[in-house]
């Protein structure tokens, strides 16, 4: 089987755990790095996650740590959703490993060692990304395609308008939605439509190891952590975007015109999608708009049930 190369950029995160959980159990991928970017947490927090997250998972693949502040942006975090550390009420032992120091140096080396192959999943602010294409502009044409956790077509769970990844970076998403990388975005319409239960949680797992019980604390940590305004689930977003790389079918949607807005005191962040091509500009951004919810948590569970083997 010839594997993709893969770069996975991520903010840990206790979603970003549960994707790099199923990550680790996709032999589909060469999974060439994670890179590391300030997000759910500060830089120090989701760069020790990754690394204690490879540890429990017995993994060896080479943490780099990257931006700590957004762009232009005073950093802004999510540790109401995700705990002080990230990974909410989860303690690891601290690693054993240290990361690579510079996560864009890593990523344009990738980028040059597999032209027209590499694959970048983003799952957290996009300025790790934003500053590879600004530092070398000709590389967006060699990167294969991009797939983010990030946006949304109807609403915003940081701002009423704006979801969180865009909303902490808009102006990296911005370079990013621009460089003319086929580039996929999985969004709340799609995150958002359905969870795991805490039924389906509990019975999750039948062996008892380090990796089983390390994945239920987490996802039983995730019930709630948007707020009870929502339904009694875990909402595992980044997840769901490694898996339509898998397998595309979990997800409907199609190719529109998105703009980011960074100018609006109210609305910056918002991923604008051109749902009626008004505007007639280029199509650059393929939108989730819709779940195919069995399919996905099919998915989900086949892969992590591979830690009980």
């Amino acid at each position: 089987m010839n594997k993709r190369p893969l770069i996975l950029d991520c903010d840990p995160g206790i979603d970003d755990a549960i994707a790099l959980f199923a990550a680790f159990q996709s032999p589909e991928f060469d999974l060439i790095a994670i890179t590391t970017v300030a997000g759910n947490v500060g830089i120090e927090h989701t760069t020790r996650n990754a690394l204690q997250l490879c540890e429990v998972a017995g993994v060896d693949v080479p943490v780099a740590r990257g931006a700590s502040q957004p762009l232009f942006r005073q950093a802004v975090f999510a540790d109401h959703v995700h705990g002080k550390t990230g990974l909410r009420t989860l303690v690891l032992p601290a690693p054993t490993k240290q990361a690579l120091p510079n996560a864009v140096e890593v990523i344009r080396q990738a980028i040059l060692d597999h032209p027209h192959e590499l694959e970048i999943l983003a799952v957290g602010p996009l300025t790790n990304i934003a500053q590879v294409f600004l530092l070398d502009p000709t590389l967006p044409k060699l990167v294969k395609s991009i797939t983010i956790m990030g946006g949304g077509h109807q609403h915003g769970n940081m701002t009423p308008a704006g979801e969180f990844n865009i909303v902490v970076d808009p102006e990296a998403a911005r370079i990013v939605f621009e460089a003319g990388v086929p580039l996929h975005m999985v969004g709340l319409d799609v995150t958002m439509a359905e969870g795991l239960f805490p039924s389906e949680i509990d019975q999750y797992f039948s062996v008892s190891n380090l990796q089983t019980t390390t994945i239920h604390h987490i996802l039983k940590d995730m019930v709630y952590a948007e707020g009870k305004q929502f339904k009694e689930a875990a909402y595992i977003h980044d997840a769901m975007a490694l898996l339509y790389m898998l397998d595309p079918s979990i997800l409907q949607g199609d190719w529109y015109h998105v703009d980011l807005e960074t100018k609006s005191s109210i609305s910056y962040g918002k991923t604008v999608v051109d749902y009626y091509h008004v505007t007639k500009k280029p199509k650059n951004v393929w939108v989730a708009l819709g779940l195919d919810a069995a399919k996905y948590k099919a998915n989900l569970k086949e892969r992590l049930h591979r830690y009980q083997k």
